[in-house]
């Protein structure tokens, strides 16, 4: 009994080392992982803002451009409106001077016998206002031909200035979104930089886990022979607490699964096992199969080999034997077979 629970305190010291191997593993690059793929995240959340800006700015460009089309628009039209006025302008200023060029020309006894020739005191009257009328028309519709054309000049003066601000306010917008672009061009090649060195550091994080999952087994391994080993030198030294009747002359630790006892508790499940003598196993490649000192049927590793329902293949299973690895089902649930020549 204190052989068999001084082999559990080793097996479980070994799985403890070999554990500590992995975990010790698996930290190497973990810091590094983590802190690119702080960088890849800050990057990404960057290159978002980036690219939200440039929509921002993009259709701020549009909208600028819309604007300044409608303004080439409006100064056309008041450019012919002014046209149009100065056009007026001209042909109201020509009509005067005819008009006071033929006063001149025909003096101020014309108008004078004209308004002298009336016959009554109302067409007088009326020749008078007439005259009257016609020099405060030509005086008022100039006036207010002058004040249309101005108008239109101030408005076309106003037009241009802000016509003027929105090419400078497109310029502008120009620039800042081809600034926008190069960062976010300069912010994708730091990205794909730091992807890349993430992927590089997350195959090495892989690579050392696995190398430290394989030296963690080798060391289980070994540590399984050992036991073997020295189980095998125990039971040698003690042939009345090793040997069992109907063994075939194999040395069996007391306390483990013995051919007489067939059926055993041990580790949350129950032992039992079979022998290559019924079963060859032929099909199960194992490599390295040899049978160990105790009868057990073992591969390269030392691992005893094992039929289990509730491990997959390949799993390392403490037994009353020493580890051995599942290379084989239909054991049944909650019951291990172990492999033997007995």
């Amino acid at each position: 009994m204190k052989m068999q629970k001084k082999r559990i305190v080793q097996c479980g010291l070994s799985l403890i080392c070999a554990f500590g191997i992995a975990l010790s593993g698996m930290s190497v690059h973990a810091e590094e992982v983590d802190s690119l793929e702080d960088k890849t995240s800050n990057l990404q959340s960057q290159l978002e803002g980036i690219n939200q800006d440039l929509v921002t700015i993009s259709n701020e460009i549009a909208e600028t451009e819309v604007k300044i089309e409608e303004s080439n628009n409006e100064v056309f039209r008041l450019e012919a409106s002014l046209q149009i006025s100065r056009n007026n302008e001209e042909v109201q200023y020509a009509n005067m001077k005819t008009r006071i060029k033929y006063m001149y020309e025909n003096g101020s006894d014309t108008l004078l016998s004209m308004i002298c020739e009336a016959k009554s005191m109302g067409e007088f009257l009326n020749r008078v206002d007439f005259i009257q009328n016609i020099t405060k028309y030509d005086k008022d519709m100039l006036e207010n031909m002058v004040k249309v054309r101005e108008g239109i000049e101030e408005q076309e003066a106003e037009l241009k200035s802000r016509q003027q601000e929105l090419l400078d306010l497109q310029s502008q917008l120009d620039s800042e979104q081809a600034a926008l672009q190069a960062k976010a061009e300069e912010t994708s090649t730091d990205l794909a930089t730091v992807n890349a060195q993430l992927e590089a550091a997350r195959a090495a994080q892989k690579k050392q886990e696995e190398e430290a999952q394989r030296k963690a087994d080798e060391q289980l391994a070994k540590k399984a022979q050992e036991e073997t080993k020295q189980a095998s030198a125990s039971a040698g030294s003690n042939t009345s607490a090793g040997n069992n009747s109907g063994s075939g002359g194999y040395v069996i630790p007391s306390g483990g699964l013995t051919p007489s006892k067939g059926r055993i508790w041990y580790n949350g499940h129950t032992e039992t096992y079979y022998s290559q003598k019924v079963l060859p196993g032929g099909g199960l490649a194992i490599p390295g199969r040899h049978i160990a000192s105790d009868g057990t049927i073992r591969d390269a590793d030392g691992y005893i080999v094992l039929a289990s329902d509730d491990y997959p293949r390949g799993t390392v299973v403490e037994t009353s034997l020493g580890a051995g690895k599942v290379y084989d089902t239909g054991s049944g649930s909650g019951n291990i077979d172990l492999y033997t020549d007995w």
